[in-house]
């Protein structure tokens, strides 16, 4: 079986009481219609079935006030005691009609339950009432109201009520018992109008029951009052009387309808098309009325003629009303759209409106001016200004939005404006629907958090400062370290050797001594380099310049490093001709000297250590080459590197080689040369250092090689 065609667990109860009503109506008619049993047993069970067709509404009633609150309990219990009234009267009938078989006097005391029960219908309907969906005021309301009055009074004088009053037989106080009938359920019959047309679509089902059910026992108190009237209620009234069965049993349905306490966004909706012409349906009737009678030769009497001239006027007046209304919200949302337009257009967040095709619609002067473009990208493609893996990004969440996945999507992207320049933005999109459900457009926003990026690569480039300067710190402390300990390390070994000999030559003890001496100044020197490269970066300072053979000075440093140790051969390649420099000769010597340390310590025993001079116009060059093996700290390969951001960093000139190599360096910097390495193909590194030759001044020749 199909899923369509299961009904619902919480309308069976419904649908089995809606069958019961029927086959009761249908009997109680066939019985009526068809007089098989006797008179008094079908008056009998005319007048009972009445009664308990208005005693299952006043139950039902009951039954769905107590499940109800507010209104809606108020509405239903007014509901119940109309038809409770109104079983009151049937019985009192039944018991002049049944109990003593007399005719039933009119108007008499049954009467007055009867029309007891139109005030507490009236009453309930009110009750029922929602808020207006469309956008009528109250008092409009009322007038809508007005004009259904007059169209239904026109439709019932012209079709009997105006025999009623003519009656000259009938006394004045008949009469107006005879028409309180028709003209309480017209005013009954108006506001169910009314009510449906303000009913929500949770409410239409019951409403239309309850309308059905008025209108179905109002024909038969109009019929019965025109039969009255007319002395026939004994004769054919009787099958007319099944009116009030259905009605009531009508309303017992409605009471039972099944209801739910959520709310759906058709709720809210504005009031449908239908609904609006309702209330005109009975102006329709009413003219339909007037035709027919124009046709058949009867003219409209007095009333009826003052009821047209009256409705004509509600009618004028209520279109008047209607056109000012819609003309003042045309103007209210021309002014709206307005108002939107322009705050659209001032917002501080870029605003766009995307087609479904993703080319771009419409969009504020904020967006423009976050890409730094006028308005020509207006049917553009909006991912175009995205680079191509953020426009992929872009394109894959715009389809979540359109099969119905998410409701709003955002993300970041990198894009770029007119002149090139990068800009970020973060972007939120949601979708538009149309009538049918599908994404008719996208609305998006955009913001530039440019600075945020900025601030973030700002903040991480900083941690990441703050991490290598924490790393130079420990690698400063270590060089500073090992530099302290190598000249202390001579120091306290001659001083113990001179200490614990018996025997001591003059001259070994001189020797000694001066061993010690140089040691001892090359710890004062490192403290006031140290102390002076820190003078230099902030004061300067001067040289003692002097011309200088680089070669001699050389082969100086070299012979004083093989008397400390012969571990390391030194081989000099020196240019014969090479030309003088002008320098301070002690502090070219110190970083001769840094440079073969260096070149020392990290070349295994026995590695080859090479110096070479050379010359090329009027610049001297001087190369330190090792076999070393050991690897270089980071700072140590990103001070001479291309890519090190920090190079030009003061505190990288004092750590960032080593204590030794930031002396060179420095150095160097100081004669207005240059220091750089090279990294060899098969081991070890090769230091230059370029200085500018004295012009005019030859070097003596110097000795070939030194190993």
């Amino acid at each position: 079986m199909r899923q369509g065609a299961v009904l619902e667990p919480s309308r069976r109860p419904l649908a089995v009481a809606a069958a019961l009503a029927a086959l009761a109506s249908l009997s109680l008619a066939a019985i009526l219609q068809f007089p098989i049993l006797s008179a008094p047993l079908v008056s009998a069970i005319d007048d009972v079935g009445e009664a308990v067709a208005a005693l299952i509404a006043a139950s039902a009633c009951a039954w769905a006030a107590r499940r109800s609150s507010g209104r809606t309990r108020l509405a239903w219990s007014l509901m119940s005691i109309s038809a409770a009234g109104w079983a009151a009267g049937d019985a009192a009938w039944t018991a002049y009609e049944i109990g003593r078989g007399v005719a039933v006097p009119f108007p008499s005391a049954e009467d007055v339950g009867f029309l007891v029960a139109a005030p507490f219908a009236f009453a309930s309907v009110l009750a029922f009432w929602n808020a207006p969906r469309g956008t009528a005021s109250r008092w409009r309301v009322w007038l809508d109201g007005l004009i259904i009055a007059l169209a239904l009074t026109f439709t019932a004088w012209a079709l009997g009520l105006r025999l009623i009053w003519q009656d000259p037989q009938d006394p004045l106080n008949e009469k107006l018992f005879e028409l309180a009938y028709p003209v309480l359920d017209i005013l009954i019959l108006t506001v169910v109008i009314l009510a449906i047309r303000r009913s929500t679509l949770q409410q239409q089902g019951r409403m239309f029951l309850l309308f059905a059910g008025v209108a179905s026992y109002s024909i038969a108190d109009s019929a019965f009052s025109y039969l009255t009237a007319s002395g026939t209620n004994g004769v054919g009234g009787s099958i007319l009387d099944i009116g009030w069965v259905v009605g009531y049993l009508l309303i017992a349905l409605a009471a039972i309808w099944p209801g739910s306490a959520l709310v759906r966004v058709g709720d809210r909706a504005p009031v449908d098309l239908w609904q609006l012409a309702l209330p005109w349906l009975t102006v329709l009737l009413a003219g339909g009325i007037a035709l027919a009678l124009a046709v058949t030769g009867h003219p409209l009497d007095l009333f009826l003629t003052a009821l047209t001239g009256i409705g004509a006027a509600l009618l004028a007046g209520n279109m008047v009303l209607t056109h000012k209304d819609f003309l003042a919200m045309l103007i209210q949302s021309r002014a709206s759209e307005a108002t939107l337009a322009e705050v659209i257009a001032q917002a501080p967040a870029g605003v766009v409106r995307i087609g479904a095709d993703l080319r771009i619609i419409e969009a504020n002067a904020r967006f423009a001016s976050l890409l730094d473009r006028g308005q020509d990208f207006v049917g553009s493609t909006i991912t175009q200004f995205f680079t191509e893996p953020d426009a992929a990004a872009f394109v894959a969440k715009i389809e979540a939005l359109t099969s119905g996945g998410q409701e709003t999507v955002e993300g970041e992207t990198e894009s770029q404006r007119a002149d090139g320049t990068k800009v970020w933005m973060h972007w939120s999109a949601t979708s538009v629907p149309n009538a049918r459900g599908e994404s008719e457009y996208f609305i998006a926003m955009f913001e530039d958090t440019t600075a945020r990026h900025e601030a973030d690569a700002a903040a991480a480039a900083t941690l990441e400062l703050m991490q290598r300067l924490n790393s130079v710190k420990t690698e400063f402390l270590q060089n500073v370290s090992h530099e302290f300990k190598t000249a202390l390390i001579g120091i306290q070994g001659f001083s113990e050797f001179m200490r614990d000999a018996d025997q001591l030559d003059v001259n070994d003890a001189r020797a000694f001594a001066t061993d010690i001496n140089r040691d001892a100044e090359r710890l004062d020197r490192m403290v006031t380099d140290m102390l002076a490269l820190d003078q230099v970066e902030t004061t300067g300072t001067a040289l003692r310049l002097s011309p200088v053979d680089v070669n001699i000075l050389i082969q100086r440093e070299v012979m004083a490093a093989q008397k400390k140790s012969n571990a390391h051969p030194i081989q000099l390649q020196l240019e014969p001709r090479l030309p003088m420099v002008s320098g301070d000769v002690e502090k070219l010597g110190d970083a001769i000297r840094n440079l073969l340390d260096n070149a020392a310590r990290y070349s295994p025993d026995g590695g080859r250590i090479t110096i070479t001079t050379s010359a090329m116009g009027a610049t001297v060059t001087v190369s330190v080459r090792d076999e070393g093996e050991a690897v270089r700290s980071d700072f140590d390969n990103g001070l001479f590197g291309d890519d090190d951001v920090y190079a030009d960093n003061p505190i990288r000139k004092v750590v960032g080689t080593g204590l030794g190599l930031s002396i060179v360096r420095q150095v160097i910097e100081m004669h207005g040369g240059r220091l750089w390495v090279d990294r060899l193909e098969g081991r070890g590194l090769e230091f230059h250092f370029s200085l500018k030759a004295t012009a005019g001044a030859k070097a003596t020749p110097a000795g070939g090689k030194v190993a």
